[in-house]
């Protein structure tokens, strides 16, 4: 029985737009002794006259589609949200399509809402019914690009599609690359990818989706070279996408040996293994990882140089949660760069000891060695190095211990050639960039600002202002939002907290305070396994 909030009877000539209209406006209904209401049943209109004079309905699983049609024809909007919260209670897998349909077919938006995010919390119990191949493209659409999908994995997604689309294919092979772009290809295993994907004939025969194609294999081939929002895990997945922050250097000089691994979606803390001992350590006990280098490649993350580690390079298996020695560097560095592009690593520039150095590397994954590559235009230290679509960016960096240049150099693998490009705004070091949608974002040194810089139009422009200097600061992109991390203020004092960037709101906050200050630290994405999360306090991290 709902009883309404009303204080008295609710009356139908005030309370309902359609008949007041009929009744007090100069239509003819207004002279007529007998009106014939169509499309409701005498059942129905008994139980609104009952809820007129009463203000109580009963509504029951059989009744409750023809009030909530009949209340929304008589604008009783307070039965027809009592319908509607009716209807949200009674939710299950087997209702929930015809549910949506009715939200729909009488704009009942709140009610909508809530069937929608019953479907998607639902997903895998849902998706075999009939009823959902009769649901319409902007529903599905919408509901197929949410992160809290709720899926083991993607390839269920796919596959949704593709019933969806042959369920009626004359009238939706057409739509077949509105829907796939929300199916996130780039996570599908490799194989599945080839076997299933690639070699099914619907899609061979859309030229329209060979983008999305495209995208999945680069991302297959050089991993975090590649960022959208395809790429990033959904919320109910076994993976998620979370960032390092990797060693670095306390306010009073000490070196950091922790990785610290965050997942903002879940505010959530990762164990992760601490950084390699080298045989010099393992004798003294130092653990000093400081002014290294460091990159994701293929979901490892590799390490390199350091004032302390010059040769060494090591990289991080997520998936055994280690550290395992690779080939040595040719040329010992730090305050250098690493950058993956075309599936290689690159290291760049730096200080030996003597001088900064325009030697670049390039290490090839699959036979364990590095070879040379073209140097730079510049010799440069503490730039910001990062690729945008097969090409690589070294931006300022200090040509001297004292000064700092502008100067953008860019490299082209298929020509190994170096040209420059626009300058930056200012003259920068200490400073890191990363490559996130259409442009390159640096931030860092004095600059007290973050800055964008787009190679396909070679220009610049100011993003956003920062309160403090972040000279030595990390910034990372995961789920699609930009991480700044640490880094030394205008004090030489080190900075604790976390700014998130946010493209789409254009807004910057902090996201959360680490336990200590730290800079000249490392910063990358990866996605990595939840099965050992630690849940933290929002605002907090814990170590």
């Amino acid at each position: 029985m709902f009883r309404s909030g009303a204080q008295g009877p609710e009356k139908i000539h005030i309370t309902g737009l359609s008949s007041r209209a009929m009744f007090c406006n100069d239509l003819k209904e207004k002279y007529e002794k007998r009106i014939i209401i169509k499309g409701v049943d005498a059942e129905t209109m008994h139980t609104l006259l009952v809820y007129t004079y009463t203000s109580k309905a009963l509504i029951t699983k059989q009744n409750v589609q023809r009030v909530l049609e009949a209340a929304n024809l008589f604008q009783f909007l307070q039965l027809v949200d009592a319908c509607a919260s009716f209807l949200t209670e009674a939710l299950n897998p087997e209702n929930c399509i015809g549910i949506l349909r009715l939200a729909d077919t009488h704009s009942l938006d709140s009610l909508k809402m809530q069937v929608q995010s019953y479907i998607i919390q639902n997903f895998v119990q849902i998706l075999n019914s009939e009823e959902f191949l009769e649901l319409p493209v902007d529903t599905l659409y919408h509901i197929l690009r949410s992160d809290d999908l709720c899926v083991t994995e993607e390839a269920q997604v796919f596959e949704t599609v593709m019933s969806w689309v042959r369920h009626k294919q004359s009238e939706r092979l057409c739509l077949l690359p509105c829907v796939l772009e929300n199916v996130r290809l780039p996570l599908l295993d490799p194989w599945y990818f080839v076997e299933m994907v690639e070699a099914d004939p619907l899609i061979r025969q859309c030229p329209e989706v060979f983008p999305l194609l495209q995208e999945a294999r680069m991302y297959h081939l050089s991993g975090n070279e590649i960022i959208s929002e395809r790429t990033k895990p959904r919320m109910h997945e076994f993976q998620s996408e979370v960032f390092m922050i990797i060693g670095g250097c306390t306010k009073d000089e000490r070196f950091v040996a922790e990785v610290t691994c965050l997942d903002p979606l879940r505010r959530s803390r990762l164990e992760v293994a601490k950084l390699p001992l080298t045989e010099h350590e393992l004798e003294s006990e130092n653990k000093k990882w400081v002014e290294f280098a460091c990159v994701t490649l293929k979901n490892e993350v590799y390490i390199s140089g350091g004032k302390e580690t010059q040769h060494d390079v090591w990289k991080y298996n997520s998936s055994i949660n280690k550290w395992i020695q690779i080939e040595y560097l040719n040329i010992g560095r730090w305050r250098h760069k690493m950058v993956v592009l075309g599936g290689k690593v690159y290291v760049l520039g730096g200080f030996d000891g003597l001088q900064r150095i325009n030697n670049v590397e390039t290490y090839d994954p699959f036979h364990n060695c590095w070879s040379e590559a073209a140097p730079l235009h510049v010799h440069v230290s503490s730039f910001a190095a990062t690729s945008h679509k097969k090409k690589l960016y070294v931006i300022g960096g200090g040509p001297n211990g004292k000064l700092a240049t502008d100067k953008t150099q860019c490299y082209d693998p298929s020509t190994n050639k170096w040209v420059l490009k626009s300058a930056m705004p200012v003259e920068a070091k200490c400073i890191n960039a990363v490559s996130f949608q259409d442009h390159i974002y640096v931030v860092g040194g004095a600059m007290r600002a973050l800055y964008a810089y787009s190679p396909l139009e070679d220009s610049w422009c100011l993003v956003t202002q920062l309160s403090h200097e972040r000279a030595s600061c990390g910034i990372a992109p995961c789920n699609n939002k930009l991480y700044i991390t640490g880094g030394r203020d205008e004090k030489n004092e080190v900075i604790a907290t976390v700014l998130c960037w946010d493209p789409e709101a254009q807004k910057l906050t902090e996201e959360c305070v680490l336990p200590r200050g730290v800079s000249h630290h490392g910063s990358v994405t990866i996605r990595k396994s939840y099965t050992h999360i630690r849940r933290v306090v929002p605002g907090a991290v814990s170590v």
